[in-house]
């Protein structure tokens, strides 16, 4: 090989690894200079969602879930949302599941990714979302158990109705029991909002959607007990607030509703209590006093009736039992 050529060779490697080095420092150099556009896509959603006028709840749903899938994009090197794929999302479920989450924690995760990928699709930011392509994790079939008619006798039987406060935590589980209403439709009652003649009153469930119940004439007992116990006016929040001394301090909050009903649960002995068992429970018992499916989701604001349809496999166990004691032909024949 000429020495002519040796040199020309050389000089033909070094300019092919200037070439090279010089790409590879205009890539880093393209990456530093463009910008980050996962947060401000993000920030732009939840403007979106609050211009909408989601309620706090949703909105601190949606921060959380998705503030925690932008740190995992932005961990696997994507700063764009174009760049978003369904790889991504499928990892970061896996990664959840891997720390032991539960399946309702992974599907609230799934929901608030898929909103805001669909989100993106609407606003144009994206062709298609990314999640259509994934399926949600899968929920387990499972009903937790309602308040035993028991149970609901030990939580009446622990309120001193003698006092402000007994008289309130009475009232509290009957209204609950007999409405099925949230914790925030429940502690968000105020006084003269139940009509003590027919027993209906408005409450603002979720979405701000606005729908009738019904109030038992028992439970309206209870209350009007109560409402004679307190200084109580139309207008004001229905459930009173009392201190240690069992004078009234204000209302109750919504985490005050929960606490006061936790803690009557601990003086009966009765646990788990908390506000959604109360739901569940009037649920289950107006399926077993045979009320119907769509009734019973008007009454409790659902859009549909897949959540009510868990409520059917225990309701299914209470018909087989009156079927083994009142069957005729088992019992006829």
């Amino acid at each position: 090989m000429s020495l002519r050529f040796q040199q020309h060779y050389r000089l033909w490697c070094k300019d092919r690894r200037d070439v090279a080095l010089s790409s590879q420092s205009l890539t880093r150099q393209l990456r530093i200079l463009k910008p980050d556009r996962l947060d401000p896509a993000l920030q732009s959603f939840l403007l979106d969602r609050e211009a909408r006028r989601c309620t706090p709840k949703t909105l601190c749903h949606y921060r959380y879930t998705l503030t925690s899938f932008v740190a995992f994009l932005r961990a696997q090197g994507v700063s764009q949302v174009a760049e978003i794929a369904p790889r991504h999302i499928r990892a970061h479920l896996v990664a959840l599941q891997r720390r032991g989450l539960r399946d309702t924690t992974l599907h609230a995760h799934a929901r608030g990714i898929r909103a805001w990928c669909n989100w993106l699709v609407a606003e144009g930011e994206l062709q298609q979302s990314p999640m259509a392509r994934v399926g949600m994790p899968r929920l387990e079939q499972r009903v937790p158990e309602p308040f035993s008619r028991d149970e609901i006798l030990r939580l009446l039987a622990a309120c001193d109705r003698s006092t402000p406060r007994g008289a309130r935590d009475y009232a509290l589980v009957l209204v609950a029991l007999d409405t099925g209403l949230r914790l925030a439709e429940l502690a968000s009652l105020r006084v003269g909002s139940i009509d003590m003649r027919t027993g209906l009153v408005t409450v603002m469930g979720k979405a701000r959607k606005q729908r009738l119940v019904a109030v038992g004439s028992r439970a309206r007992g209870a209350v009007l007990k109560m409402l004679s116990c307190t200084d109580a006016r139309p207008g004001d929040p229905l459930w009173p607030a009392f201190n240690w001394r069992g004078d009234q301090v204000g209302a109750l909050t919504v985490q005050g509703v929960r606490t006061a009903i936790v803690r009557l649960g601990r003086r009966a002995g009765v646990r788990p209590c908390g506000p959604h068992r109360f739901r569940r429970t009037f649920a289950l018992w107006s399926l077993r006093s045979g009320m119907d499916l769509h009734s019973l989701r008007l009454l409790m604001g659902h859009a549909d009736l897949d959540v009510l349809q868990r409520y059917l496999k225990l309701a299914g166990e209470d018909l087989t039992e009156a079927h083994r004691r009142h069957g005729p032909v088992d019992n006829l024949l």
